[in-house]
C-alpha cells in the first residue's frame, strides 16, 4: 500500500494489515474483538470504495476512460475544490481507518490493542506499529488525491458534456454498441426512474425466451 500509485490498489492492499488485525485477534482467543474489526473495517472500506469511484470517474471526465491515468494518484491532486462532498466522505472512511475517536474502526482497534497488551508486549508493539503505518499509507492516499494542484491539463474537458447515468451497469461506458440491442439498460431521466417497485415490464430477447422454455438437462 506504501507503493502504490493506483488508488484502488492502494485501497485494496490496506486490507492486508487489517486483516493481519484480525488474524492477531484470533490467535489470542479474542474472536468477538475480531468479528467487531471485520464489521467495523467493512464499513469504513466500504466508504473508501465508494469514494475512490467518485474520484475515478471525475478524472474520466478529463483524461477518458484509461485506467492508468484516472486512477493514478500521481495526477490527481487539488480535488478537494471540485468534489467537496466526496472529499468529506473520503476523509472520514480515512480518519475511520486510522482509529481517530469516536468513529467506528477507533473501538474495534482499541479492543485488540488492549487485549494484546494483556497477552503479551510483542503483539502490543507489532500492533501499535502497524496501527501507525495505516495512519500513515491512508493518509498518503487521502492527500495524494485531494491536496496540492491537479497534475493533467484540462485541454480535453468540456463543462458541458452529457454523460448518461445508468442505473445498473456493469460495462462501462463506451461498451453499450456491443451490446445486443435488444437489450437495454434503465436509464433514468427527468419522466421516469427505474425502481424495484416498478410494475413496467420489458421485452426480453427472443433467445432468452427460449433459454427458459427448455426443460432442465438430467444426467
Amino acid at each position: 500500500a506504501l507503493a502504490q500509485k493506483d488508488i484502488k490498489r492502494g485501497l485494496a492492499y490496506s486490507t492486508m494489515s487489517q486483516l493481519g488485525y484480525m488474524m492477531l485477534a484470533l490467535g489470542m482467543g479474542s474472536y468477538r474483538s475480531a468479528l467487531f474489526h471485520l464489521i467495523t473495517h467493512a464499513y469504513s472500506k466500504a466508504l473508501l470504495f465508494l469514494g475512490s469511484g467518485s474520484v475515478i470517474h471525475s478524472m474520466e471526465t478529463i483524461v477518458g476512460y484509461s485506467p492508468d491515468k484516472s486512477q493514478n494518484m500521481v495526477l490527481m491532486g487539488g480535488l478537494i475544490k471540485h468534489v467537496p462532498i466526496t472529499k468529506t466522505s473520503f476523509l472520514l472512511g480515512t480518519l475511520s481507518l486510522c482509529g481517530i475517536p469516536p468513529l467506528a474502526c477507533f473501538w474495534s482497534k482499541d479492543e485488540i490493542l488492549n487485549d494484546s497488551w494483556l497477552y503479551s508486549p510483542i503483539f502490543a508493539i507489532i500492533a501499535w506499529a502497524t496501527a501507525g503505518l495505516t495512519a500513515f499509507y491512508m493518509f498518503r492516499i487521502y492527500l495524494l488525491t485531494f491536496e496540492g494542484h491537479l497534475n493533467v491539463s484540462f485541454q480535453n474537458y468540456s463543462g458541458n458534456q452529457n454523460i448518461p447515468f445508468y442505473s445498473i451497469s456493469v460495462w462501462g461506458k463506451g461498451c453499450s454498441k456491443r451490446i445486443n440491442k435488444n437489450f437495454c439498460l434503465l436509464r433514468i431521466t427527468n419522466n421516469e426512474s427505474s425502481s424495484f417497485c416498478s410494475k413496467k415490464t420489458y421485452r426480453s430477447d427472443e433467445n432468452v425466451r427460449k433459454e427458459n422454455r427448455e426443460p432442465p438437462f438430467i444426467n
